[in-house]
């Protein structure tokens, strides 16, 4: 079995969960036996290493093409306008992968090597097929991460400005029908929740459920100490991450420090985060970003928090609080797609319930037992191997 694997960014190093499960899922399918050419639209931020990526991988091929797309915040919003203007029928997040260049690198790689799966790993991959014939389409597997929709729907409901409002409701539908478009036409599908499952299934029953795998080595509790550590670990400048954390340093943490100072808040993840800069300045929170391990950012904590209200997918922290053997804060929302009950996680919904829990919790050894129940049932869903290993049989299956 031979995969033409494309992502919308190189993956290594793994410094988000997109990444993640990106990295867990190829390695353990070329474990199987398949055989991978990785093929990336990088961004600027990117630092490919091609050989790097063969050596980690073993795939047989690593390349990438550049995306062009500017940093700087008023270049940006320039960029977007024009393409706004002069493609007015197309999601404006997808403008930086529509390249002619792309797809004349894409037929290249088609006509040199015959493969029997080409995997589209995110949705916004899909500008690279409109006008492929069907004999391709047919190889196609789509890994969704998430109902992209739903994010666009969140910022229809949030925005105040009647025109933000229509911009974005116009490219909520945009979304939507390029997303639905999308998941009826090609071979199959890879959902990462079962949530995402269901919905899906609707539209193409030609589907899996592969949710992000993780490993789950031998853990030890966390040291006792007479302060509590709080951590939250995600990628900062997604919407559901940044609205999350963005309320609970608003409007929680400052009232949880007036009932306590034995507790201390450590906010890790990659992405944009100069929006905390104002936050800086509160009591008891420390602000690392990005760390080149992530084993560091779990070691001295308690409990892991996930405030996060909306979006599909599968947190990867909440499934990496239990690979790490840490108890989670979170909503339910935070925790769609791993499957948990009331009993593995402390459910946090409200403010006044968020303020009460952490203005209460300490570390208690006897929880760390009861979690460790938990996470062996969650290592046995979760796991990268099994989950590398169902992927393969299944793409064997169609």
């Amino acid at each position: 079995m031979r995969i033409l694997w494309i992502t919308p960014k190189w993956t290594l190093p793994v410094t988000d969960g997109a990444r993640v499960a990106t990295d867990s899922l190829i390695r353990n399918i070329i474990r199987m036996g398949a055989l991978v050419d990785y093929w990336a639209l990088s961004n600027q931020e990117d630092q490919p290493d091609p050989a790097f990526m063969v050596d980690h991988w073993g795939v047989q091929e690593a390349t990438y093409s550049q995306r062009s797309l500017p940093t700087q915040a008023l270049d940006k919003k320039l960029y977007y306008l024009k393409k706004l203007i002069t493609s007015p029928a197309r999601p404006l997040t997808f403008s930086s992968f529509t390249d002619k260049k792309f797809v004349l690198d894409l037929k290249a790689k088609l006509q040199n090597q015959k493969y029997d799966f080409i995997v589209l790993d995110g949705l916004h991959l899909g500008v690279l097929l409109e006008k492929f014939p069907a004999d391709i389409l047919s190889k196609v597997i789509y890994r969704a991460h998430n109902i992209e929709a739903d994010l666009w729907k969140k910022s229809c409901e949030t925005a105040k400005n009647p025109i933000l409002k229509t911009l974005f409701w116009s490219q909520l539908k945009l979304v939507e029908n390029f997303e639905t478009g999308l998941l009826k036409k090609v071979r199959g599908i890879a959902a990462i929740s079962q949530e995402d499952y269901d919905v899906i299934k609707k539209i193409n029953s030609s589907l899996t459920l592969v949710p992000l795998g993780l490993k789950f080595k031998e853990v030890t509790p966390p040291k006792s100490s007479d302060q509590t550590e709080f951590i939250f670990v995600g990628r900062l400048d997604w919407p559901p991450n940044k609205d999350g954390l963005k309320w609970l340093l608003d409007e929680v943490w400052p009232e949880v420090i007036k009932q306590r100072r034995d507790v201390r808040l450590t906010i890790y993840g990659s992405g944009d985060r100069q929006w905390l800069t104002p936050y800086k300045s509160l009591p008891n929170v420390e602000i690392k970003g990005f760390v080149p391990s992530i084993a560091d950012a779990y070691k001295d904590a308690h409990f892991t928090l996930v405030p996060v209200f909306y979006g599909s997918g599968t947190r990867i922290k909440v499934v990496e609080s239990f690979s790490y053997g840490r108890r989670l804060i979170s909503t339910e929302m935070g925790v769609q797609g791993a499957n948990l009950t009331s009993l593995d996680y402390i459910k946090t919904e409200s403010r006044e319930d968020w303020i009460n829990t952490l203005s209460q919790i300490r570390f208690d050894a006897n929880d760390f037992d009861k979690l460790l129940v938990s996470r062996k049932r969650i290592a046995q869903e979760f796991d990268e191997v099994l989950i590398g290993e169902r992927f393969y049989h299944w793409l064997q299956s169609l």
